[in-house]
């Protein structure tokens, strides 16, 4: 998922690199019941998710699990945590493994404050191997409504079924890539999400030239928006 100068500031101020991070991030992998050794990739971030006055433990973490079938055999899941001490108390959790029965990699994690309330939402994309035949990225907004963390925006980010045409209809065999435009969504507070839809392929023919299309996608009623 290609990210703008906003995500990428946002990012380095979080996620500097520090003894406490690196703490944050046992701690929490402990909290998923997940050994260290076990995690191939992660992203653990400190950082206001709900309201109140103290930030949140927020990370996604891509494992090995040690099983031996290849659809379980690496899984992602994300948590969110509230420090209590020495330790963490979950807030809220995903296994994107259970989620999708399996064929989940490569987890990835954004917090940016989309709606300039002080409270950052929370955006998370997984690659999706459930078809062997398209290539699919999936994403998720998540934020916090209604006394809870909540799935505002679900969807595909990254989509290629053209690799197999011969197996796959023609009327499935597009590839697009999903960029959000966070800059247009801040200015509607987070009340419509932005995206920009590139399209390579169409119907099992690739384009002269990629089309981009604007989506938008509504995420906070006009009661929810300030």
């Amino acid at each position: 998922m290609k990210r703008t100068w906003i995500e990428l500031g946002l990012i380095l101020a979080l996620a500097a690199p520090t003894t406490a991070m690196a703490q944050s991030g046992v701690k929490a992998y402990k909290a998923l019941g997940l050994k260290p050794q076990a995690v191939l990739s992660s992203t653990v971030l400190n950082a206001k998710v709900m309201p109140g006055g103290r930030k949140q433990v927020v990370c996604i973490v891509t494992y090995i699990t040690g099983k031996d079938d290849k659809a379980d055999a690496v899984n992602v899941r994300m948590g969110v945590f509230d420090e209590a001490g020495e330790g963490l108390v979950s807030v809220y959790t995903r296994d994107f493994g259970v989620e999708h029965e399996g064929f989940i990699a490569n987890g990835d994690l954004l917090v940016l404050d989309i709606d300039r309330d002080g409270v950052s939402e929370i955006i998370v994309s997984y690659d999706d191997f459930g078809d062997p035949l398209i290539e699919q990225r999936l994403g998720e907004v998540i934020l916090y409504r209604d006394n809870r963390l909540d799935v505002a925006w679900t969807g595909l980010v990254e989509y290629d079924a053209t690799k197999d045409a011969r197996k796959i209809p023609q009327e499935r065999r597009d590839r697009y890539v999903r960029e959000f435009d966070w800059s247009s969504t801040i200015r509607t507070r987070g009340a419509t999400l932005f995206v920009n839809k590139t399209m390579i392929a169409v119907a099992g023919e690739r384009l002269a030239e990629p089309q981009i299309v604007q989506e938008t996608f509504t995420l906070r009623g006009p009661s929810e928006h300030w």
